[in-house]
């Protein structure tokens, strides 16, 4: 039954792929925004990464510039798992586009986007440090949820040697890089978007040996479908102490 369900994903997806006018980026890719570091707000127990929101702004602009299609909030989402973060990049598109940002771009966090699907989803890790730390994002259940919003896109920001530590962010992070998917991201930002760089981000590029299209599906690499993602979701949800308002909460 599993099995049959994620077939049929996969169909829905190549279908929605080749049927709209965002066919272009690739299925997945991870951003190592290596010199970025996470931070608390003082009195708070929740995380921001200022250098994740400033490259993802910049992100957001080459992908709307290239593909305007995007510029809508019924297309593109931001993810993060912690209401601070979320609250930064709001704040930041809000000074960048006006009281009207939240018509170009959908920012939430992970549980606030519990069910919900956009056509490119960015998430955005925020934890980075030198203990590899991650906290409640290797929560593989709010990890699926997240990184399954996408219909056509996913693409991962956060720093690969913190990820790594946690087995399932490693699996992800192993997989872009066979893929040829996982970028290194440099200060400053704005130099990471050479043609090249743009280019490599386009969909249908080949392959290495042994990996077909089939190993391109997020939701192989995870293991789970979308409606396992938000059953498991909604399950831990009622069981959580401390949620916040707007679906996200705090912890060390």
């Amino acid at each position: 039954m599993l099995r049959h369900c994620r077939m049929q994903m996969i169909l829905r997806e190549r279908q929605h792929v080749t049927g709209i006018s965002i066919p272009v980026l690739v299925r997945f890719a991870s951003f190592d925004v290596q010199e970025g570091k996470e931070s608390q707000p003082s009195g708070s127990g929740s995380w921001v990464n200022a250098d994740e929101v400033e490259f993802v702004l910049l992100l957001y602009h080459k992908l709307v510039t290239m593909y305007p299609a995007l510029r809508s909030s019924s297309q593109l989402a931001i993810i993060s798992p912690y209401r601070h973060q979320v609250k930064l990049f709001q704040d930041r598109f809000r000074d960048a586009f006006g009281q009207e940002s939240k018509k170009f771009v959908d920012i939430q966090t992970v549980d606030g986007f519990q069910g919900r699907e956009k056509d490119v989803a960015i998430f955005s890790c925020v934890r980075s440090n030198d203990d590899r730390r991650i906290g409640f994002v290797s929560d593989a259940r709010r990890m699926n949820v997240g990184i399954t919003r996408a219909k056509s896109s996913v693409l991962v920001v956060g720093s690969a040697s913190t990820l790594r530590n946690d087995e399932h962010w490693n699996n992800l992070v192993e997989s872009a890089e066979k893929r040829n998917a996982l970028f290194k991201v440099l200060k400053p930002y704005s130099s990471f978007f050479s043609d090249s760089n743009l280019n490599s981000m386009k969909a249908e590029r080949p392959l290495p040996d042994g990996l077909d299209t089939e190993g391109m599906e997020i939701n192989e690499i995870m293991d789970v479908h979308r409606g396992d993602a938000d059953e498991e979701q909604a399950e831990d949800n009622d069981l959580e102490d401390g949620e916040m308002d707007g679906g996200g909460y705090d912890e060390d």
